[in-house]
């Protein structure tokens, strides 16, 4: 076979090869090949993932920052054998949704065996810390849980989100009802210029700790631009509000005898000096955080300078009035007028908080007797001095804001005389014994501290069509 035989041969098998080639691939194209796209379960195109990265909506997990939980789960006894459980997550990423974030509450008793376990799954809006909340937690039997873990799935789904967040207002009432059904009253505006659809509303309601005391959830299907709406959150029963907060702050000072007498009862221990003194502590305890408190101890004279100027340090309070001794080798008398004139110059002071409430608290066994009238003759001349001084002392400070309460002990008081100091009439106390005292100082810090939650607060999500 010639040279040219041979090659046209070549010729014409190439010819159909690239013939048949380009027919099966015609077939391919048309019938098999998909273009890559992000939702093909392939890592193609531009991704830098399986159908994530690139110019896929879906983000990589490993191009993200991972949620943040910010403290430990709390629980709440909803009723006998009900519970609820919060978390606050963050999401720290400034144009990522996580569209689909798988979690589980697990909950434990004492002995850390598994109570109740509860999977769920939720979103977690950009740039945004949330509550998410799990109610309706059913614990069998009488056991009580310990505690709860709350964990992140690992499945993920992230979605870029570049549009402008929603705008939505939120107003609340105080805590209502606190002695009964408790309910917080709140209102939702959408200010955005589109409907907002299926909204998930987390309350949380603080103590002066910062520890969440109470948690609830509700909806609202949707609102349309400019739309308001009134929602609620209600709890069916009265819980506990943690540690102490006051609707107003209180600049206090504590007033206390320590003459003679306040050793009648025993020197060694001095009584009912003592006992008054861990009553005084016990008050001192109570209060807020955000409450000042002074010291002034009195006998013939007020303490110069005073047991303890106005302070929050609850520690120095309390070492102040341990501190308080009876004076010895010589007679010791009843200077009331002294007592409420440094109390009051503190209240006055810059010490105190201008938006405070100011309160002296009188505590006192005896008659007042000093100072002595500088021209009485008789004992009786005297009392009637020191009482006079001392009512205008009261009355005066009164006038100028101060709330005063008073406390007799014993059998060797002026009632009428403390009372008219006090206040109103039931700023008055009488402990027939140091024992009483107590019970008394803790009904005067219910009365000076309306107490109420530290904070709530009301987070929100978005959901637009339900998951």
């Amino acid at each position: 076979m010639s040279d040219w035989a041979s090659r046209r041969k070549s010729i014409y098998l190439g010819v159909l090869v690239v013939a048949l080639s380009a027919v099966f691939f015609a077939i391919f194209w048309k019938y098999w090949y998909r273009a890559p796209t992000c939702f093909d379960n392939l890592k193609n195109g531009d991704e830098s993932g399986v159908d994530c990265g690139g110019s896929c909506v879906l983000i990589c997990n490993d191009s993200v920052i991972k949620p943040i939980i910010r403290w430990d789960p709390r629980l709440f006894e909803v009723s006998p054998g009900l519970w609820s459980a919060l978390i606050y997550v963050e999401n720290a990423n400034t144009n990522v949704d996580a569209v689909y974030l798988p979690y589980n509450f697990i909950i434990y008793d004492e002995n850390n065996n598994i109570l109740e376990e509860r999977k769920n799954a939720t979103i977690l809006p950009k740039n945004k810390t949330v509550g998410i909340f799990e109610g309706s937690i059913e614990i069998k039997g009488k056991v009580k849980p310990k505690r709860a873990v709350f964990q992140i799935g690992e499945n993920i789904i992230w979605q870029k989100n570049d549009k402008k967040g929603e705008d939505i207002d939120i107003t609340h009432s105080p805590l209502l009802r606190l002695d009964s059904i408790p309910r917080v009253e709140a209102n939702v505006k959408n200010n955005s210029t589109e409907e907002i659809k299926n909204i998930e509303l987390v309350i949380a309601i603080f103590d002066g700790n910062d520890n969440a005391i109470a948690a609830s959830r509700t909806f609202v299907e949707s609102l349309k631009k400019n739309e308001e709406t009134d929602i609620f959150f209600t709890w069916p029963k009265p819980f506990e509000l943690g540690s102490k907060m006051c609707e107003s702050p209180s600049n206090v000072m504590l007033l206390l005898d320590r003459s003679g007498s306040m050793a009648s009862l025993g020197s060694n221990p001095p009584e009912p000096l003592t006992t008054a003194k861990v009553a005084a502590n016990s008050f001192v305890m109570q209060l807020s955080p955000k409450d000042k408190i002074g010291v002034v101890s009195f006998a013939t004279k007020a303490k110069d300078p005073i047991d303890l100027n106005l302070t929050s340090d609850l520690n120095f309070a309390t070492e102040a009035v341990g501190g308080i001794s009876i004076e010895e080798g010589s007679i010791q008398y009843t200077n009331i007028f002294e007592a409420l004139h440094s109390g009051w110059q503190e209240l006055v002071s810059a010490r105190a908080e201008e938006n405070s409430s100011n309160i002296i608290i009188l505590l006192t066994d005896g008659i007042a007797n000093n100072p002595k009238n500088p021209t009485g003759r008789t004992e009786e001349d005297d009392i009637k001095y020191a009482e006079s001084v001392a009512m205008k002392e009261a009355t005066n400070a009164k006038a100028n804001g101060l709330s005063i309460y008073t406390i007799g002990l014993g059998d060797e008081i002026n009632e009428s005389f403390l009372k008219t100091l006090a206040s109103e009439e039931d700023n008055y106390f009488f402990a027939p014994s140091a024992v009483n005292l107590k019970t008394i100082y803790s009904k005067i810090s219910s009365d000076i501290c309306n107490e109420i939650p530290a904070r709530i607060e009301i987070s929100y999500r978005i959901f637009g069509a339900a998951i």
